[in-house]
């Protein structure tokens, strides 16, 4: 988790969900809500490292959907493409000073925001219970996936983990070669298919 104080200033109801997804390497939580109006909904703003990181999230996502499937509840997931310049100024040509920018996602990670809804009733709280309960469950029943070592389904010229174009053949192997990226230093095997 990038920011050591969120666990202790988050609501508490979110705690043993951020302790679960505080294990995952390739995810980042940099804010969240719980929600506490029938109108509201429990976010995560998130940063997700590369593109084996955003597959692995839609991998996730579909677990999450299935566990909320006629609940009425849904999610929705989006890029967070402004991150480090507000709209005004984006539609006047202006960028922000560098004093003013906030901070952006490290280089190779993807800033995402993640927001479940529950029906508009008057038990808010047990549709804020239930998505709390099948985030848990989610990422319980994803299990080894979470971390597991990714493997691209084709030829490679990025690193899987931070989407860098700097990347080097460490080995040539007939059992794999093995692949080094320059800028996040993580070394991974990959196969070449079978011609």
């Amino acid at each position: 988790m990038s920011n050591p104080d969120l666990l202790s200033q988050s609501d508490k109801i979110l705690r043993p969900v951020l302790l679960k997804l505080a294990e995952i390497r390739w995810l980042n939580v940099t804010a969240c809500c719980a929600g506490h109006q029938p109108e509201d909904s429990i976010w995560f703003e998130i940063e997700v490292r590369g593109n084996s990181g955003l597959h692995r999230l839609t991998e996730w996502l579909r677990v999450l959907e299935g566990k909320l499937a006629g609940t009425g509840c849904r999610t929705d997931c989006l890029v967070n493409y402004g991150q480090g310049q507000d709209d005004a100024s984006a539609e006047a040509g202006h960028a922000e000073t560098p004093q003013d920018d906030p901070p952006r996602a490290p280089h190779g990670w993807f800033p995402i925001v993640m927001e479940t809804f529950w029906p508009v009733k008057d038990d808010w709280r047990r549709g804020q219970a239930l998505i709390i309960e099948a985030l848990l469950s989610s990422v319980e029943e994803f299990g080894d996936q979470l971390n597991a070592e990714y493997q691209p389904d084709g030829a490679i010229n990025y690193c899987p983990f931070c989407s860098s174009s700097f990347v080097r053949l460490d080995s040539f192997e007939g059992s794999g070669h093995r692949y080094k990226c320059g800028d996040c230093e993580v070394a991974w095997t990959m196969i070449d298919p079978t011609l």
